[in-house]
């Protein structure tokens, strides 16, 4: 089955707005990509989440691991069924028992090399216990704006946790762990793929993190919704900026009433085609906006092209440019910014195939526009200077700020530090 891409394009520099939209802010240069595939499963796991990516290197990572009992029926068996019998990394997502209680399963009986990532802080919760007590030779936390490599050209960025800064510390008040999500962007040559737990857009009782998030995700090509469809997500700023063909929910027998119609139809409006592991207990949509799997989902990408979701064939929406050989040219690669951290001054770096009109710009965490600059950009290396200012002229004050450079020949993101 053929879909035709849906995403409205919009126009370059037409205004701040669109620089934020569609800004992929942790990329510095873009790693060449291997021959193969990356693949993206939704375990179908009932009422809950546990994803499993296989880089085309061969190394793995497990994000969740559904309730207490499910590691043990279900995602081990399936680990086993596609040959995984060691991990090399595994990510919770935050606490809830839906998410982590079969991790501790799934690490008693199958080993992982590197590292158990998770937000830190704690639970109260036997089933939290026991995760931490199972992982605890191998658990770190993990930090904002970690980059995990999983070779041949696919990395896994952590964007946001504990709230993006939204609440305050300490970050192990019960009532609020939906809020303290770990939030991972995918990557793979022009393929973007982004999942959050339970991640909230507020709605019911719970805070707006999504918001303060979405300029940090950008442009994604596939979203893994929050929280299953839950009304506390995918919230219409957060949908404005990810601008996802295909919304994908992983859901089962549930009393809450997932997903939810609204956030059905709002998937809809935003451009996306909905596939769900299975039917849930909420809303539903007509056959040309959804499709239930039924059981695993399954996402292929060569990075290149195209993608699937179960087989179904899709367009990505910023192919990478390649050789005869099927190497990936980039038009547009950032080299990074030097020095960084810096104070009060940082030199940016790119390679841009097409000379032209240019344009530099520099966002905070929240993706407010703090400084831009037009200029022109001749074909092969450039370098542009931040002088730590605002658009007023004045010093912006120290912290993480967001760049992106924007030629004829496209655009490419990175991180900086300035010190204050």
């Amino acid at each position: 089955m053929q879909f035709a891409s849906r995403r409205t394009r919009f126009s370059a520099l037409c205004s701040t707005l669109w620089a934020v939209l569609f800004f992929s802010t942790l990329l510095v240069g873009s790693p060449a990509l291997a021959t193969g595939d990356l693949t993206i499963t939704l375990i179908d796991i009932g009422q809950g989440d546990a994803t499993l990516i296989q880089a085309p290197s061969g190394r793995t990572l497990l994000f969740d691991g559904g309730k207490n009992g499910r590691g043990n029926s279900i995602v081990i068996p399936f680990l086993q069924s596609v040959g995984v019998d060691t991990l090399d990394y595994m990510v919770a997502s935050h606490y809830h028992e839906d998410h982590i209680g079969g991790l501790d399963e799934v690490f008693e009986a199958i080993p992982v090399r590197e590292a158990v990532y998770d937000r830190g802080w704690s639970y109260g919760t036997l089933t939290y216990s026991s995760y931490a007590d199972a992982v605890a030779e191998k658990r770190q936390t993990i930090e904002s704006g970690q980059v995990i490599d999983l070779g041949d050209g696919v990395t896994v960025t952590c964007v946001a946790l504990n709230s993006n800064d939204q609440l305050s510390a300490p970050y192990n008040e019960g009532s609020e762990e939906n809020e303290y999500d770990v939030c991972l962007l995918v990557e793979y040559g022009g393929f973007d793929y982004f999942q959050a737990g339970d991640l909230t857009g507020g709605g019911l009782s719970y805070e707006d993190i999504e918001t303060s998030v979405a300029p940090l995700v950008g442009d994604v090509d596939v979203y893994h919704v929050s929280h299953h469809g839950s009304v506390s997500s995918s919230n219409p700023a957060f949908m404005q900026a990810v601008q996802a063909e295909v919304s994908v929910i992983s859901v089962g027998d549930n009393s809450y009433g997932h997903p939810t119609q609204s956030v059905l139809d709002r998937l809809v409006q935003y451009g996306s085609f909905v596939y769900q592991t299975e039917v849930g207990d909420g809303g539903t949509l007509p056959a040309q906006d959804l499709r239930v799997v039924g059981g695993h989902m399954a996402i292929v990408t060569d990075g290149i092209a195209t993608y699937t979701v179960d087989g179904d064939q899709w367009n990505i929406d910023e192919e990478s440019l390649s050789d005869a050989q099927g190497t990936p040219v980039y038009a547009l690669q950032i080299l990074g910014n030097h020095p960084n951290p810096f104070n009060p001054a940082t030199e940016i770096q790119f390679e841009t195939s097409l000379a032209g009109h240019a344009r530099l710009a520099v966002y905070d965490l929240l993706g407010r526009l703090i400084y831009s600059n037009d200029f022109n950009a001749t074909e092969g290396l450039n370098s542009i200077m931040w002088r730590g200012t605002n658009n007023a002229g004045g010093s912006a004050p120290g912290g993480v700020y967001l760049y992106m450079v924007e030629t004829p020949a496209g655009r490419d993101s990175g991180r900086m530090v300035m010190l204050k």
